[in-house]
């Protein structure tokens, strides 16, 4: 008869036993750290000029009028538009040159002003053809895939068609897309093939109006934000267009705008808005203001000027998971970066 080794078995039982809780162990280790690298305080209310790159050019990392600026899921690649230089330029979110794509004109992969660019969670990069009255969509390499819109270059007013479409944002599933439709007052949305399914809005002050509609962002909820320049005012909108909130008004004062920018929203919904205080009503003190999910001013930061920290024309803006705000400047052709401070912890709340 065969003689079981019940030893043998033991030992073989403690050692998974303590392989698992290694295991266990490092990927609790491991989680704690991601979410330590990528915490940040929601209401941190002092930002810090970490660095800037830029100039104007036609050269690699350089410029003619910076606009809009989006990272992939994996935050290794910062897609910009280069809007007078009809290309997106793409780069690590240290500022280091990585590749580029794109020339003037109407043919495919060809633009005139790209004003806005968004990454969906796929990796595909998609482009609002400003002067196009189009919508191109690229992979993560800059490969034409498809576009939809206009097909003649000139606006229209029919549903599915743009006049002067200034931002295009997906939902985080890529199932829609929605698209500030400036010129018609109004936001679009598509199905991720470009089909229609509905439009609202109409030029006016009330709710639900628009006076040149410039940017649109979507929250962790799916919620569509839309900043509405004429009126100097936020509108919050469910996925069906119903309104949800609104804020803002013209002046100098925090919570107010005048010649409005663009928006982006953090991991929290906080929503941040480039206001360049320009035009008889403005300051012209240009800053970046915060806001809570609700409209409330948290914060703002930046002057007038050239300098680290400054600004002539604030146009579009991200933030990445980490909080650091990134900034683009197309009067002075730069990004620049700024970090949130953790006061709680008396530390800079990021490692960057």
């Amino acid at each position: 008869m065969k003689r079981i080794s019940f030893t043998s078995n033991i030992n073989q039982y403690h050692k998974m036993i303590i392989f698992s809780i290694v295991i266990s162990g490092l990927l609790f280790l491991f989680s704690t750290i991601s979410a330590s690298v990528n915490a940040f305080d929601p209401k941190a209310t002092d930002y810090l000029f970490v660095k800037k790159w830029g100039s104007r050019g036609t050269g690699d990392g350089q410029f003619q009028r910076v606009h809009d600026l989006a990272f992939d899921s994996s935050e290794k690649r910062l897609y910009v538009s280069d809007r007078d230089g009809n290309r997106i330029q793409v780069f690590d979110k240290n500022g280091t040159f990585l590749f580029k794509w794109g020339t003037k004109g109407t043919g495919d992969g060809q633009f005139t002003v790209p004003y806005s660019v968004d990454v969906d969670s796929q990796g595909n990069v998609w482009v609002a053809d400003r002067g196009n009255h189009r919508i191109q969509k690229f992979d993560g390499d800059g490969h034409f895939l498809f576009k939809f819109g206009n097909t003649d270059g000139h606006p229209s007013s029919a549903l599915g068609k743009f006049d002067n479409p200034r931002q295009v944002s997906v939902d985080k599933d890529v199932k829609f897309l929605y698209v500030a439709d400036s010129k018609n007052n109004r936001v679009q949305k598509f199905d991720t093939n470009g089909n229609f399914i509905k439009s609202w809005g109409s030029k006016g002050t009330g709710d639900g109006q628009f006076d040149l509609p410039i940017s649109l962002i979507i929250d962790s909820k799916g919620n569509i934000i839309v900043n509405d320049l004429g009126n100097s005012h936020i509108q919050k909108f469910d996925t069906n267009g119903k309104l949800l909130l609104k804020f803002g008004s013209t002046g100098k004062g925090d919570g107010q705008f005048s010649a409005m920018e663009h928006m982006a929203v953090d991991k929290f919904d906080n929503i941040y808005v480039n206001d360049p205080q320009a035009g008889p009503k403005g300051s012209h003190m240009p800053r970046v203001q915060k806001f809570d999910t609700n409209g409330h001013f948290i914060t703002k930061w930046g002057s007038y000027g050239s300098g680290d920290g400054q600004f002539v024309d604030p146009e579009h803006l991200t933030v990445d998971l980490e909080g650091n705000v990134y900034v683009s400047d197309r009067h002075n052709n730069n990004i620049q970066v700024f970090k949130p401070l953790d006061k709680t912890k008396n530390v800079n709340s990021t490692g960057y």
